[in-house]
């Protein structure tokens, strides 16, 4: 059950970034709440041996800036034991007025660091994780881009349809109606389904998703962005609904004026500040206020290239990058491009799914 906890991270970047908890009444407060909640771990690799009193960098809080988002079961990252469903690399320009979005789905096939950071042979990205916890993933992703990942987070899956439901759900448009053959439901579930059988040849009812205007209340959501069998593109397409979902997420927060209550964003920032694990060098409040002018409108959403499926003896199918698409992607997020990038590179279409 490693894909639930993908709510919780739609609703950490949604509050993130749809505007500081420092830009409402009562915010020094609330900022304080938010940075005592969260839990901290080493996430970050070793950083490079410095000379004896040579001083050292304050943390980063202004753009350009590289946050990378990782899922997990678990909410400490002691052991690194568990696999990563879903990495998320989110680009914060120089001005700060955008973020760039970047899903890399967990079967992409990549080099993984070795155990001292070094290029080590190829696996899917998310046995990174698996085999030596966020340090490990953030030295994987750093190689492979050319970038510096400046925060990790990791975020775990408990409470998220209450804090879905805190919201009051949110509504998707669906293209076309898909079966999720792998998520039976009791016969009087209240939620839209479909005949199916089970692998014991049982006759049971699956969640079935219909096309149009779809409202989703926090269980219904942890079932439309676990779906990964059904769709026409897989994995492709389940990055797409988690984009969807955090894009629609973010602006039902915005529309609810969830922001200007001190009261209701208390109570939203501190459950979904409960399930995040940062870095212990990282400055929540400070990164919160430079991110405080970014709104739903502002995220840019795509996924990384890739060339092909295939399948791998001992590793199992996988995504293959597009490595020319890929050597162009993050030269342009290195170089302040991206904004070039994706209008030769048209991104995803949020605003309907699968």
């Amino acid at each position: 059950m490693r894909r639930r906890w993908w709510l919780v991270l739609s609703i950490v970047v949604a509050v993130l970034v749809s505007g500081s908890v420092a830009a409402v009444a009562g915010m020094r407060m609330l900022s304080h709440r938010y940075e005592d909640a969260v839990e901290r771990a080493d996430l970050l690799p070793p950083a490079p041996s410095r000379s004896a009193g040579a001083p050292s960098e304050p943390p980063k809080v202004k753009g350009p800036m590289n946050l990378l988002l990782i899922g997990s079961d678990s909410r400490t990252d002691d052991e690194g034991d568990g696999r990563s469903d879903v990495v998320i690399l989110v680009h914060i320009p120089k001005s700060t007025k955008q973020a760039y979005v970047i899903s890399i789905p967990r079967d992409t096939y990549l080099p993984i660091a070795t155990a001292d950071g070094e290029r080590g042979s190829r696996n899917k990205v998310n046995a990174a994780y698996a085999w030596g916890g966020a340090p490990r993933l953030v030295q994987t992703i750093n190689r492979f881009a050319g970038i510096t990942v400046d925060w990790p987070l990791i975020v775990d899956f408990a409470g998220i349809r209450k804090l879905t439901d805190l919201v009051g759900g949110v509504d998707v448009v669906i293209d076309k109606k898909s079966v999720d053959r792998y998520r039976f439901l009791p016969d009087d579930s209240p939620y839209p389904s479909a005949p199916c059988t089970d692998p014991q040849g049982r006759s049971r009812r699956c969640v079935a998703f219909p096309a149009g205007n779809v409202h989703l209340d926090g269980k219904l959501a942890e079932f439309y962005v676990r779906q990964r069998r059904g769709l026409p593109n897989d994995d492709y397409d389940r990055a797409k609904r988690h984009q969807q979902y955090l894009r629609a997420l973010a602006e039902k927060i915005a529309d609810q004026n969830l922001l200007t209550d001190p009261g209701k964003l208390d109570k939203l920032v501190r459950t979904a500040a409960g399930m995040l694990t940062v870095d212990r060098s990282m400055p929540v409040q400070r990164l919160a206020l430079t991110l405080r002018h970014l709104r739903a409108k502002d995220l840019t959403f795509m996924t990384l290239p890739i060339a092909e499926n295939r399948n791998v003896p001992g590793v199992g199918a996988v995504m293959v990058p597009d490595a020319a698409q890929c050597r162009e992607l993050f030269a342009a997020l290195r170089e302040g491009r991206l904004a070039d990038y994706v209008r030769e590179h048209p991104p995803n279409d949020v605003s309907h799914g699968r």
